[in-house]
């Protein structure tokens, strides 16, 4: 784990770091609640304007917030920091002792079941769903009666709406061609991906 102050030092995370501190404590942990569990929206339209009423901000400083407090839950993950060590990355902050405890307690509650959830996810939106192939012959020349042969590799994607209303997977088809010194190229990258998978089982 780094020894570097993973949240950075913007402009805009310090501001809304300012703002994070000046709310009441007890509040601000449910937001950490929701923020930490969202789904594609954190709260809805109206869920915004009580908060922001309560809280006294502006929609932009609401907006600040949220983007703040998910960019800190989102490095956590990534770097998959203990609460412990989450807590010091805080304290590299301007934020409040308070606040930042808020965050640890919050991530101590809620990181297993997180992260167990990122592992399931691609970070990719398409995945390889089915492989074709045939090799193509084409003459050279109208002269000749040396062929020039070719592999065509069908990759079939798909892409997972989940989602979307439809609840159906949409297919994505892409058509590869190569000639046997890019196919060996290509066979040997493959080579050296399985390689570093394996290393990493």
């Amino acid at each position: 784990m780094t020894d570097n102050n993973i949240f950075g030092n913007t402009k805009k995370f310090n501001d809304s770091i300012d703002i994070i501190n000046k709310l009441e404590t007890p509040r601000f942990q449910k937001i950490l609640i929701r923020v930490l569990n969202k789904n594609e929206r954190i709260f809805t339209e109206q869920e915004e304007g009580i908060l922001q009423n309560i809280f006294k901000l502006t929609s932009s400083e609401f907006k600040g917030v949220l983007e703040c407090c998910s960019f800190i839950f989102e490095q956590t993950a990534y770097y998959s920091l203990s609460p412990n060590n989450l807590l010091n990355q805080l304290k590299k902050t301007n934020l409040d002792d308070d606040k930042a405890s808020s965050f640890q307690s919050t991530w101590e509650d809620n990181s297993d079941e997180v992260l167990g959830y990122l592992r399931t996810q691609s970070i990719s939106p398409l995945q390889l769903d089915e492989i074709g192939w045939r090799l193509h012959y084409q003459m050279s020349s109208s002269t000749a009666i040396k062929r020039q042969a070719s592999a065509i590799l069908s990759l079939d994607f798909k892409s997972d709406t989940s989602n979307n209303n439809n609840n159906s997977n949409k297919k994505n088809n892409m058509i590869l061609e190569f000639n046997k010194e890019q196919l060996l190229d290509f066979y040997n990258k493959l080579e050296t991906i399985q390689e570093k998978l394996d290393s990493l089982a």
